[in-house]
């Protein structure tokens, strides 16, 4: 069972939240083994978040999803990726966040997604 979770530190409307999960349900889908059916959603807006040297009003949100650690194993990180730009793609259209102030990320995976690339490399590097 996938889970997702989304924080963000603005206010974002219960019918945008529903959007933003359904987005994600279906988004979940393109991993064969998984089924948006079976996605657990949670949804956290106004809290309390910093991006960078911001101050705590600017914009941004998070997006961490939970799957089977195996699955990253047995399907082509293309489909992983596309899932984090699909998630991004929601939050950014119903949450009204620009694409640089979100962080999309499988939870204990090496796949960390900041404007639609792949930056856990050059973190490994820091």
């Amino acid at each position: 069972m996938p889970r997702i979770t989304v924080k963000t530190n603005t206010f974002v409307l219960d019918k945008d939240k529903c959007r933003i999960v359904a987005a994600l349900k279906k988004a979940i889908e393109l991993i064969p083994c998984e089924k948006g059916a079976f996605v657990m959603a949670d949804f956290e807006d106004e809290a309390f978040m910093l991006f960078g040297d911001e101050k705590p009003a600017a914009p941004c949100a998070s997006i961490e999803i939970a799957i089977i650690e195996d699955a990253f194993r047995k399907y082509d990180k293309k489909v992983f990726e596309e899932v984090l730009f699909k998630a991004t793609e929601a939050v950014m259209r119903y949450a009204n966040i620009p694409e640089d102030r979100i962080f999309a990320y499988y939870r204990n995976s090496p796949l960390w997604i900041f404007e639609r690339k792949n930056i856990i490399g050059s973190l490994l590097k820091l």
